[in-house]
């Protein structure tokens, strides 16, 4: 017979309320009895009937993943997709403080700009008790639908007001990308950034600025590209740097899948990395050990990011009423191939 929550009382010493308290992780059950409870419940193998444990808690002990991405038909692995790394990196954190948690994932796809007046479908069938919004492509619409649910969710990437989120400090990236070029000796840097609509789009500007103003330096208008967070989009962008005539040794892009490119681009003008151009990414993903050479770039410990946000889509579930969580993670830059010393 399987064992039930009375085994683990009676193997306890305490009664089927308290243990219910133990399994919900409410803090009126004093340590010593929390233990007690937890390792009676490791020696009997008890596993709790989580269709009761609804029924009783109206919690589903399931949280989803939504993905933000600006087209849910195409392929990731395409050349005029967003490479997905974003995703899979988070997951790998999220995942892996699940293990220790007893709640489920599920997961979806979703495009803020192609259903404009819609939510996720785990959020409209109310199927999750909370969720992670992986990404930034969404628009202040899509967050006011999503505050209107009033449904736990914590941001993955990118901030926001009102909500709880967890993102990498994008100012201090692209301060640290640009500060190491200058160091290593480049004085004609070009930029290839995101959209020139994206949130972060003036905080990147503003890390670059402030590591050009240090070195005594401005920056041209004619040596910044804006485009889409793709590989087609940064062979682009670096074409039309190229074709322009702007002098550069050196290009710092906005994302590794940009990066690679406009790697691309310059490979197909013989364009020689490093000797002739460096090039920096940002992000730090399985394409950069990929990329020939293999790319210099910023981590913005995204795997880091889906433990923290794990931590905090739990705790707004279990205290709905607390104040919202913002927390910015320090990047680091990651040295390796693709930018030369220059005299």
């Amino acid at each position: 017979m399987p064992v039930t929550i009375m085994d683990v009382a009676k193997e306890a010493n305490v009664s089927k309320s308290t243990v219910s308290l133990v399994m919900n992780n409410s803090d009126s059950v004093k340590l010593e009895t929390r233990i007690k409870v937890l390792e009676a419940i490791e020696r009997l193998g008890y596993v709790p009937n989580m269709a009761a444990r609804e029924l009783t808690t109206k919690i589903k002990h399931i949280l989803g993943l939504i993905f933000m991405t600006d087209n849910t038909t195409n392929k990731s692995y395409r050349f005029d997709s967003v490479t997905e790394t974003l995703l899979y990196d988070t997951f790998n954190g999220i995942s892996s403080g699940m293990k220790q948690t007893d709640f489920g994932l599920l997961s979806e796809r979703f495009s803020a700009f192609e259903a404009t007046q819609e939510l996720p479908s785990l959020i409209k069938n109310n199927r999750v008790d909370g969720v992670f919004i992986v990404g930034g492509l969404f628009d202040d619409s899509f967050m006011q639908r999503l505050l209107q649910r009033k449904i736990a969710a914590v941001l993955v990437g990118r901030s926001y007001p009102g909500i709880d989120w967890v993102a990498p400090d994008v100012l201090d990236a692209m301060y640290k990308g640009t500060k190491y070029l200058l160091e290593t000796g480049h004085k004609h840097i070009a930029f290839i950034l995101g959209p020139r609509t994206s949130p972060v789009a003036h905080k990147k500007l503003e890390g670059i600025r402030k590591a050009l103003d240090e070195a005594g330096m401005a920056l041209e208008d004619n040596a910044v590209k804006y485009c889409d967070y793709t590989g087609a989009s940064g062979y682009t962008a670096m074409k039309e740097l190229w074709e322009s005539g702007v002098l550069m040794d050196s290009v710092f892009a906005a994302s590794d899948g940009i990066a690679v490119g406009a790697m691309r681009y310059l490979y197909d003008q013989r364009v020689r990395i490093p000797d002739d151009i460096s090039m920096v990414g940002y992000e730090q993903s399985v394409i950069t050990e990929h990329a020939f050479p293999a790319l210099t770039t910023i981590d913005i410990n995204k795997e880091r990011m889906g433990e923290e946000a794990l931590r905090i889509l739990l705790n707004r579930i279990a205290r709905p009423k607390a104040k919202p969580v913002q927390m910015t993670l320090a990047p680091s830059l990651v040295i390796r191939d693709t930018v030369k010393l220059r005299g």
